[in-house]
């Protein structure tokens, strides 16, 4: 199984239990993410709710309306969602399923105007009117000023979707300075394709402004942005690592360079080289009879496999990622008096694992710095800083850790 890619979920689970679920568009690569993203979630509710206890981390005082009458944007905005939901629902039901069958179709058919817009109309009315009799049935003849305390952990869910929404900005602001791009193609592309908004991602570009946008929205709810940096450390680590099986199943192109030698005995072959049959990105040479068997269902998409086996380096990652993450969350007690040390021992372990597993994978250069990747340059500043701070961190809070148990 884990010697070939799967485009979609449905190929994954009828390969795994031999069912025959029919193909819909919920891609393997992005399924990954997602889960990467809600596990992660739970393990920072977690850490959030124990530093909570500890007084490291206090509620927030916001000022509630409640009873106020529907306003035009109580309108407006269920009026816009309804519209889209209808649009696609009634593009499907029109057109059929093969709209959004593959992956590509179905990417390119959400990020546009096609679909029905009479359903779209319809749809976005009576959405908007529920909307309107929802609010003005509670609507009070004067309104009530309520205070409420919200702390941080009911606010995961906001903060996991602001990292999400800046860190996919991040990755392709990072993957325009990559070798063989620009800015100018990067958004022409997005602009003329906005799926590829979700493409050709740049894991340090996501992290670097996903952990920006964390920053700037805790200090809104006023929580001290290195305990916090520390609580995301450990649950960062494991979204990394499960979203890199994303990459390994969809055969997505982030795999390393061709393996030509023999398995030792005591590795399993998946683990030492793979082709990635039937890869998503149509990499390699075409494989027989695929067209005819519907692989897909997409005209004959992702029929192709690697001439030679590769590293499967996404699958060094996700086992690497996963230690980083048993490390940091086993040791995050004892360096709670020390915000910003956890950050920082997740940074230095993930600047190392990065660096070494750009020796074997396929990615461009840059050879006027010393023929490294991108990842490795940011690799070695992440390796250097963190080392800092880990002897600035120790030097300055030696004490409370000493006196902090596990």
């Amino acid at each position: 199984m884990l010697l070939r890619a799967y485009a979609t979920i449905p190929d994954l689970i009828n390969a795994l239990i031999g069912t025959e679920i029919p193909r819909f568009p919920i891609n393997t690569y992005g399924f990954f993410v997602a889960m990467g993203f809600l596990i992660s979630a739970y393990f920072l509710s977690k850490e959030l709710q124990r530093k909570q206890k500890l007084g490291i981390f206090s509620g927030t005082k916001t000022e509630v309306i409640i009873g106020n009458k529907p306003s035009i944007v109580d309108i407006l905005i269920p009026l816009i969602i309804g519209f889209f939901i209808g649009l696609k629902i009634g593009g499907v039901i029109e057109n059929g399923t093969d709209v959004i069958t593959c992956q590509s179709q179905a990417l390119s058919f959400l990020f546009s105007l096609q679909g029905n817009k009479l359903a779209g109309i319809i749809f976005g009315i009576a959405y908007a009117a529920y909307s309107y009799w929802d609010i003005n049935k509670n609507a009070l003849e004067t309104p009530i000023k309520k205070t409420e305390i919200i702390y941080p952990h009911q606010q995961v869910g906001t903060i996991v979707a602001v990292a999400a929404i800046t860190g996919v900005l991040g990755s392709n602001i990072f993957e325009a300075f990559q070798p063989g791009s620009s800015i100018v193609k990067e958004i022409t592309e997005i602009f003329t394709n906005p799926a590829s908004l979700f493409s050709g991602l740049s894991i340090y570009g996501g992290l670097f402004f996903g952990t920006l946008g964390m920053i700037w929205y805790t200090k809104k709810l006023k929580i001290n942005p290195f305990s916090f940096v520390d609580a995301v450390a450990a649950p960062y680590a494991l979204a990394y690592g499960i979203g890199r099986l994303g990459c390994h199943f969809s055969g997505d192109g982030d795999w390393g360079i061709e393996n030509l030698s023999k398995a030792p005995s005591w590795i399993p072959e998946y683990f030492w080289s793979n082709k990635y049959a039937y890869n998503v990105i149509n990499e390699g040479k075409e494989i027989p009879g695929c067209v005819a068997e519907n692989i897909s269902g997409c005209g004959g998409d992702y029929c192709y496999e690697l001439v030679n086996g590769v590293w499967p380096t996404s699958i060094y990652e996700f086992v690497m990622m996963l230690v980083i993450f048993a490390i940091a969350w086993s040791i995050r007690k004892k360096f709670t008096k020390a915000p910003g040390f956890i950050i920082s021992v997740v940074f230095l372990l993930n600047g190392i694992e990065r660096f070494f597993i750009e020796t074997i994978r396929v990615t461009d250069r840059y050879e006027s710095f010393f023929n490294l990747t991108q990842a490795q340059i940011i690799s070695i500043i992440m390796i250097i800083v963190s080392v800092s701070g880990m002897i600035y961190l120790w030097n300055k809070y030696k004490e409370e850790i000493k006196n902090t148990s596990f």
